[in-house]
């Protein structure tokens, strides 16, 4: 196939959105951009340098959608992340880790770079939190996690890249939020959330930490 050919290829989409990930480092943030956009997990600790982005194209009942989603390092957490990092931002995802109590005490660091940098628009910008690595033993509790989201009105959701709980849904759930009314509501199918148990340890998940 040819440039041409290939450029064709690339806008051949209905709607786009971009999403920004965020939280502190090792929460598996990197690990869950994978296994959405590749199906894919390795227990080998992926460290983002900077910032890098993944593309995942999604047929939502015939509307045709191309996700950007960008990775950002965790070391960013104490000082304000660039401005230029939230530019054309629809969606935010902020990712704690549910085995690690200071990941989740440090969602209000992120959610103040996410006003300091928005300011005004940020109402305009979809956010959902998520928690990650619900395959190992808990310091932060569904409840207390529920309870922290619905005081702050945001949409929440456990998940675990290793044991693929979740994570299609938490991102196509934001990507509705975006493009709700860019797409056609009479097409779409209600998005079923997966039923199994938010505590899926077994004694070999609980040694990985990817």
């Amino acid at each position: 196939m040819d440039s041409k050919s290939d450029k064709l290829d690339e806008m051949d989409y209905d709607e786009k959105c971009q999403i920004l990930v965020i939280g502190n480092s090792e929460v598996g943030k990197t690990s869950l951009l994978i296994r959405y956009t590749k199906n894919h997990f390795t227990m080998q600790h992926l460290a983002t340098i900077g910032i890098d982005h993944f593309t995942k194209d999604e047929d939502i009942n015939g509307v045709k959608v191309r996700i950007k989603v960008w990775d950002t390092a965790g070391q960013e957490r104490y000082k304000s992340l660039a401005s230029s990092f939230f530019r054309n931002v629809q969606g935010i995802i902020l990712v704690y880790d549910v085995s690690n109590k200071e990941s989740f005490e440090d969602l209000k660091i992120w959610l103040d770079s996410i006003k300091s940098n928005l300011g005004s628009s940020e109402n305009n910008v979809k956010k959902i939190i998520i928690g990650n690595k619900i395959d190992l033993d808990r310091e932060v509790t569904k409840d207390e996690a529920e309870t922290f989201c619905k005081q702050l009105k945001i949409e929440y959701f456990e998940t675990s890249a290793k044991e693929n709980v979740n994570v299609k849904e938490a991102f196509l759930k934001l990507v509705h939020m975006m493009l709700g009314s860019k797409l056609d509501t009479q097409k779409l199918s209600v998005i079923r959330l997966s039923d199994r148990p938010s505590d899926v340890s077994s004694e070999e998940s609980k040694k990985c930490k990817c």
